[in-house]
């Protein structure tokens, strides 16, 4: 045998006439289905899952006496749970009969236009999260009684619906640096949830470029 084993598992993975090739087709297409039917099935497991908690932080934020921050919440949600359903529907759609290699780039590229149809919401998400609940906060008892010790503190004549200048001006900075940062939390939030399977995809693609460019 005057080929190596490395090299038989290159030619077999761009040569369907060689011997070895069905195999090593079928590992990459077996890897390839494996890789994306996992991800498919979280991205599924995620939708149900925000559903599920947006309903229970409606009861939660009810039960606390803030029942118009928990539907404010939800109706944040609403977008959310249309745009994972649609885009999850896009990917089933990608047709099986491509080869290993090109199914796993369509299914790839698919990807990456979903991350950024999900994170262009998220740049409005994340802040009006946080506006409800600053409105909250300030609307509350609690947040009322706050606003007294910090009038008492710093004194000022400048309010705005009985809110200090000055509160309000924090309350947008934060708002500024919380919409800046969306694209970082999306990041965060998509890395906690789906980085070890990302990881693997990427691998994946990798390896089967490499073996294309021999």
């Amino acid at each position: 045998m005057s080929k190596s084993i490395e090299a038989m598992w290159k030619d077999g993975f761009i040569k369907e006439t060689q011997l070895v090739a069905p195999k090593i087709n079928d590992l990459y297409n077996r890897k390839s289905q494996n890789i994306v039917d996992k991800l498919q099935h979280m991205f599924a497991l995620n939708i149900k899952a925000i559903i599920v908690g947006s309903l229970l932080m409606l009861l939660m934020f009810s039960l606390i006496g803030a029942p118009w921050l928990g539907v404010y919440i939800c109706v944040l949600l609403i977008p959310l749970v249309i745009i994972a359903k649609k885009e999850l529907r896009k990917s089933l759609q990608l047709s099986k009969g491509l080869s290993s290699y090109d199914y796993i780039m369509s299914f790839n590229t698919w990807l990456q236009d979903s991350i950024a149809v999900y994170g262009r919401y998220y740049r409005v998400f994340y802040p009006m999260l946080f506006i409800g609940m600053a409105v909250q906060g300030i609307v509350s008892e609690a947040g009322r009684k706050m606003i007294g010790l910090l009038v008492s503190a710093w004194p000022t004549d400048f309010l705005i619906l009985g809110v200090p200048y000055y509160l309000l001006l924090t309350i947008a900075l934060i708002i500024l640096v919380v919409a800046r940062s969306a694209d970082a939390l999306y990041k965060l939030d998509l890395n906690i949830v789906y980085g070890r399977q990302f990881k693997k995809l990427d691998e994946l693609i990798a390896d089967m470029q490499s073996l294309r460019k021999t």
